[in-house]
């Protein structure tokens, strides 16, 4: 509970720190690589590539924890390419799909084949900022950026996305989800035992979205009912006898 005055400065979730943090340095990270030119920004994006993309491949290397780092390693790659780089077509960014998915493949059957033979090596390719994570990700994100749909429903739902996951995030939420109310554990040698976890999934989404829903309705009636005026007096009356003119040079 203490934590959860200051969460941010806290690291009550290591996201939403890491990416406050983000945010606070981007203009200052972007006009540095702005400065640093295409050769050499691409050299840096080669680099890291080659220190914590390949190596990614190989269990027990070095590799990114979750925090602020991940997302400069990202910004390298992305700006690198929004920058510096032809767009890719269609093909080629299904082509980088497919290799992704074709490493997540591989590594599955080794690592199934090593577990049948009792040699648990503790072969992860899925985990955060493995290469064929960010080859997948970043294709899709390029496949459905060429797409154009809008939906009034789907953009509703989706401005509560990151509440659902500041809620199951929580520690005191996941306790009660996890411990008392589900026991995926005892679920596992059930019958349907997926569509079962996959129900509770989404009916947990659900009230998350709800729940939400609820917070930004008792926001537009109190703190954003009017907005800018926590910085200003509200109740002052503006100036009469005035006229305000734009002067353009």
């Amino acid at each position: 509970m203490v934590k959860s005055v200051m969460p941010l400065s806290r690291g009550v979730w290591w996201y939403a720190t890491a990416y406050a943090i983000f945010l606070a340095l981007l203009p200052f990270l972007a006009r540095g690589l702005k400065a640093l030119g295409r050769e050499y920004h691409l050299a840096l994006a080669a680099t890291v590539l080659a220190t914590w993309g390949l190596t990614s491949f190989i269990p027990g290397m070095i590799k990114i924890n979750d925090g602020l780092f991940g997302f400069i390693y990202l910004f390298i790659l992305i700006s690198a390419y929004k920058w510096h780089m032809k767009p890719f077509t269609v093909k080629q960014i299904w082509l980088v799909i497919s290799i992704g998915l074709g490493f997540f493949l591989l590594y599955a059957a080794a690592s199934a084949t090593l577990s049948l033979l009792r040699h648990d090596m503790g072969i992860f390719i899925t985990s955060h900022w493995r290469l064929p994570v960010i080859i997948v990700g970043f294709g899709m994100f390029l496949l459905f950026d060429r797409a154009t749909f809008h939906n009034r429903t789907i953009n509703r739902i989706a401005q509560s996305a990151f509440a659902v996951y500041l809620i199951t995030d929580y520690a005191a939420s996941e306790k009660l989800l996890w411990v008392r109310l589900f026991n995926l554990q005892n679920l596992y040698q059930q019958p349907l035992s997926i569509l079962q976890i996959l129900g509770i999934l989404l009916a947990i989404y659900v009230a998350c979205t709800l729940l939400d829903f609820i917070r930004q309705a008792l926001f537009a009636v109190t703190i954003n009912r009017r907005r800018g005026c926590w910085s200003t007096y509200c109740g002052a009356r503006r100036p009469t006898g005035f006229t305000i003119t734009r002067i353009r040079h």
